[in-house]
């Protein structure tokens, strides 16, 4: 799942006579939106999301029939993934399952879709679990993504006599996409979250190219799986922010807090809202807000370089080097370190930096940039 920074960033109950107090009604985002600024366009369809070309089910289906006396069919499915992937580039492009396959490159919600739709061919169930502190992380101009890790658990078929036992833990295989990097379980996730992971994706991907159109389409395809999802409220007041409507962005923020739907790039972008709009108590509150939640890596790197932007290095430097301690394979936070380390004229903390940062990025762009900042320093020493 992609989320966006705008870097401008037990029940008890007892009986009573008093009859309960009706609860209290969500104010739901689509009716908060400015629809009238935005025009519907096409988008893909939830079908077409796992749809795979006839020519990819016939090599899977032969495969999998050539196997199943002998293996379970989940695990047939791990296998035969496990072939596919040793050429596989990891990014942050999100794909339908067909795109996958053909261009073989993807993130974790590209391949969690692959893997469902393996499954749903040999109509095997499946549930899926979400990862934190393994992200695919990316950024495109001036907006950040955090895409949070997904996995996915493909039951055993069903026996016959499995009618007639209860289970407490079902038969199956968990397929992690990225098992060598230290992720650990953050909670459960549902088929529903998978897809409003993909719309959302695409329509911070559509944000950052400026289409609001396509971002205002792809966000309604995503509400409609998971309508009180936080994030979707951010990405949300983005978009009308980027459209110039001030108005519905602070709308649409405060009704999320309202709602007590609150993520951290939620708050973040409603900051900088308060202080575009000139709300210096509004701004005050949210910046305490701020302080006192917890931050993930990823939150802490766009904290950082808002503090360097507005010159509090040594600010900046305590959040990149927490950051760090909680995530040590994310290589731009070796990155930015390293900048302020060079501008402090300390060159051998520099380098070693940069050596960090190459050793741990996998974009293979983004590594010559490392690279030939590397061979820079070094022949200026």
């Amino acid at each position: 799942m992609k989320y966006l920074v705008f870097t401008l960033s037990l029940l008890l109950t007892a009986c009573s006579s008093t009859p309960p107090e009706a609860p209290i009604k969500k104010v739901q985002l689509t009716h908060i939106i400015n629809h009238s600024l935005f025009e519907q366009v096409k988008t893909p369809s939830e079908h077409s999301i796992f749809e795979l070309s006839e020519p990819e089910k016939s090599a899977f289906l032969t495969y999998a029939h050539s196997r199943l006396n002998n293996v379970r069919a989940d695990e047939i499915i791990f296998n035969y993934l496990q072939n596919q992937l040793t050429n596989f580039k990891y990014d942050g492009a999100t794909l339908t399952a067909q795109q996958a396959i053909e261009r073989s490159e993807g993130n974790c919600i590209s391949l969690a879709i692959l893997t469902q739709s393996y499954a749903q061919l040999l109509n095997l169930e499946t549930s899926f679990q979400e990862m934190t502190s393994e992200p695919v992380y990316a950024k495109e101009g001036n907006v950040i993504y955090v895409a949070n890790h997904f996995r996915t658990k493909i039951y055993a078929p069903k026996k016959e006599t499995d009618e007639d036992i209860i289970v407490i833990i079902r038969a199956g295989t968990l397929i992690d996409y990225f098992p060598t990097r230290g992720s650990f379980y953050s909670g459960s996730a549902t088929y529903n979250d998978l897809l409003s992971n993909f719309y959302s994706n695409l329509a911070a991907t559509a944000l950052a190219e400026n289409n609001l159109n396509k971002a205002y389409s792809l966000i309604m395809q995503a509400n409609r799986f998971t309508p009180n999802d936080a994030e979707l409220f951010n990405i949300t007041g983005v978009l009308h922010r980027r459209a110039g409507d001030l108005k519905s962005a602070h709308m649409i923020y405060q009704t999320a807090l309202d709602r007590n739907d609150i993520s951290i790039n939620l708050i973040n972008n409603y900051r900088i809202l308060a202080k575009e709009l000139g709300d210096k108590t509004l701004e005050k509150r949210l910046t305490s807000q701020l302080v006192d939640k917890e931050k993930d890596p990823y939150e802490l790197l766009v904290i950082a370089k808002n503090n360097l932007h507005q010159g509090k290095v040594t600010q900046a430097k305590k959040q990149l080097e927490l950051a760090i301690a909680k995530a040590p394979y994310i290589s731009e936070l070796y990155l930015e370190l390293a900048k302020i380390r060079y501008q402090q004229g300390n060159t051998a903390q520099t380098q070693s930096l940069l050596e960090k940062a190459i050793q741990y990025e996998r974009n293979k762009e983004r590594l010559n940039v490392y690279q030939a900042k590397l061979a820079s320093l070094n022949k200026h020493n």
